[in-house]
């Protein structure tokens, strides 16, 4: 059986290397360096009485907060515990027989489609096209598919269509039926791109959002799909009652309200992302994959492994994502490390360089 293991388990890490919580710089998680919107942690704390009652079921003031935020419409709306419980919603309710998975790609996207046993055709990206592919060849392999997953910009290559080109599957999809689970989780520094105001107007499109990558809280758990209102009220009888708990409300409404702590975070980001990318791309025995989203992709040159290179500098307090267990991916050969601050991404720029 393929094994699949995630980034940011901190615990594992701690147990392994023998250090503590503080010494620990998290590469491996794509999430916001920033933390969190100090709004967001002051309703936290301002609502921690109200954990003696269960939240709302239907999520009703988070719901319009994502409506007014993004501007969809509030029957196009359905809440997760993470867009991770939704992926496995979708599969659980559409039933797919066949599914067209891209791979290298997020493993959860087979994992719930074997739970639900769909037929899986996995569609290699191919290395020497930098892992890039077109449109119309996804279009070419869509015979006998009954659902799509594409992430856009993908994890982990970064590999990333804009809307024109999206634009074409989306119309191709419809007009043959199909179900596409666009996955726009680290679509954050790209908003204009995102197709997550388009489900009004066609029947088989699903965006997914994170509301815990850009946002830095992953440990709320938060996300949400925008579908067409007979999809969403389909995906809302098959849901798990509370699955979205009282705190994870409260939080979305309050990061969407603050704009100041949103902006800085876009600006920070993209600047840190160009001198991560910089940086890496000067290091001999690297290849760099050109960033979408806020993490690299990249490929050791050397003899050293990826497994190897995270041991190492795994015993210095910085941790990476080794890709070798991404289906699709040479094993040992590729890594992805996130964008984390200034002084952060100079002492891993270091210490790589001191290790190869």
């Amino acid at each position: 059986m393929f094994k699949h293991l995630h980034g940011g388990n901190l615990e594992k890490a701690i147990k392994k290397y023998g250090i503590s919580s503080d010494e620990i710089i998290d590469f491996s998680a794509n999430i916001n360096p920033l933390g969190f919107s100090p709004k967001t942690k002051e309703a936290i704390i301002k609502n921690l009485d109200r954990l003696s009652h269960y939240p709302d079921p239907e999520c009703k003031e988070a719901k319009k907060e994502i409506s007014h935020y993004f501007k969809i419409d509030y029957e196009n709306i359905v809440l997760g515990n993470g867009s991770t419980e939704l992926i496995y919603l979708i599969v659980q309710t559409l039933k797919p027989k066949k599914v067209l998975i891209l791979i290298p790609t997020f493993y959860e996207y087979e994992k719930a489609s074997n739970n639900y046993n769909a037929s899986i055709k996995f569609y290699k990206l191919i290395e020497r096209q930098e892992f890039s592919i077109s449109i119309n060849e996804i279009i070419s392999h869509l015979a006998g598919i009954d659902l799509v997953f594409l992430c856009n910009p993908n994890n982990p290559t970064g590999t990333f269509f804009h809307r024109e080109e999206i634009l074409i599957l989306v119309k191709e999809i419809q007009r043959r039926k199909i179900f596409l689970v666009l996955d726009e989780a680290f679509i954050d520094l790209h908003e204009k791109e995102s197709f997550v105001r388009e489900v009004k107007n066609y029947d088989y499109l699903i965006v997914l959002r994170s509301l815990t990558k850009f946002y830095g809280l992953p440990g709320l758990r938060i996300g949400f799909g925008a579908g067409s209102p007979k999809l969403i009220k389909e995906l809302e009888i098959q849901k798990i009652p509370w699955s979205v708990n009282y705190l994870a409300q409260i939080a979305v409404r309050e990061i969407l309200q603050d704009e100041k702590f949103i902006s800085k975070s876009k600006s920070f980001l993209l600047e840190e992302k160009e001198f991560l990318y910089r940086g890496l791309s000067n290091i001999e025995r690297l290849k760099v994959y050109k960033p979408s989203a806020n993490f690299v992709f990249i490929k050791l040159l050397g003899s050293i492994s990826s497994e190897k290179l995270q041991d190492q500098l795994g015993r210095k307090g910085i941790l990476i994502r080794d890709c070798s267990n991404f289906r699709g991916l040479e094993k040992g050969k590729f890594i992805r490390v996130a964008v984390r601050t200034r002084k952060e991404n100079i002492k891993l720029l270091k210490e790589i360089k001191s290790i190869l």
